[in-house]
């Protein structure tokens, strides 16, 4: 009995690890990080944002790290090294930003309130930084392991369906109309319990042919792009190397011109 036991535990023990080593799981992994990260600079640029505009509250820019750079090489009292360092880094708003700070109406702050301003700045650069590998890495393991939903979604679609459910095979296993609106689970609940109108997609969203489109045509186009996605992730899972992502892509890409050009 004790050897059974034994056995057992072992097998248990072996399945654990295999699970724990599945490439399924680095991508989910990665997606999370890539995703925590994301949430966590957005809220230091704001801060650093809300902080920095008392030294010069004229700066805009939506570009984080450009901004950020911004902060570290500002210097009011060194105008000439100052309007370079603006001009390397802003490029065409160089002599916006320039003329904005030649006037500014924010405060002249002491050196060591700068000094930690500027230590915000290069926590956002430096985070910045990671993010930018994370994501690099999640598209080489995303081509690595679902190569044909690569090809269908991009590697930034196909990585967040993946982690969304938790694997590839759970992926393979759902419908296309399930994949459709994976990511607005709140908005479907909410068609469901107030008959709201339901959603016509989700994370599929993000997808360039999608979101440039006219609403009226997004419905169809998510549908088609759903249904492509199913077909790739039950090949990525079970299809043993099988490459169909070209085929799938241009009868997607098919589809889509006959959508746009369908008279109302």
């Amino acid at each position: 009995m004790d050897k059974r036991r034994m056995r057992i535990l072992e097998e248990m023990k072996a399945k654990i690890k295999k699970s724990y080593l599945s490439k399924d799981n680095l991508l989910v992994f990665t997606d999370n990080a890539i995703a925590d990260l994301e949430k966590q600079i957005n809220l230091l640029f704001e801060r650093l944002t809300e902080w920095y505009g008392a030294y010069f509250p004229e700066l805009k820019m939506e570009d984080r790290v450009k901004y950020a750079n911004l902060v570290l090489q500002i210097d009011k009292n060194n105008m000439a090294a100052t309007k370079k360092a603006i001009q390397s880094i802003a490029g065409d708003k160089a002599n916006s930003i320039i003329s904005s700070l030649e006037k500014t109406m924010g405060s002249d702050l002491e050196e060591k309130d700068l000094d930690m301003i500027k230590l915000l700045a290069q926590q956002i650069i430096t985070l910045e930084e990671a993010k930018s590998q994370l994501q690099q890495y999640e598209e080489n393991l995303a081509r690595e392991i679902c190569p044909n939903l690569v090809e269908v979604g991009g590697p930034k679609i196909a990585s967040k369906l993946i982690a969304h459910v938790g694997s590839l095979e759970k992926l393979a296993k759902l419908p296309a109309s399930t994949i459709q609106v994976l990511g607005a689970e709140k908005a479907l609940f909410k068609h469901l319990r107030r008959k709201t109108k339901p959603p016509k997609h989700g994370i599929i969203f993000q997808h360039t042919l999608i979101h440039s489109v006219p609403k009226d045509k997004r419905g169809k186009l998510a549908r088609a792009l759903a249904s492509k996605l199913a077909i790739a992730a039950k090949v990525d899972a079970y299809g043993k190397g099988h490459f169909i992502g070209k085929e799938l892509r241009q009868d997607f890409e098919k589809r889509v011109n006959e959508i746009l050009n369908e008279k109302k």
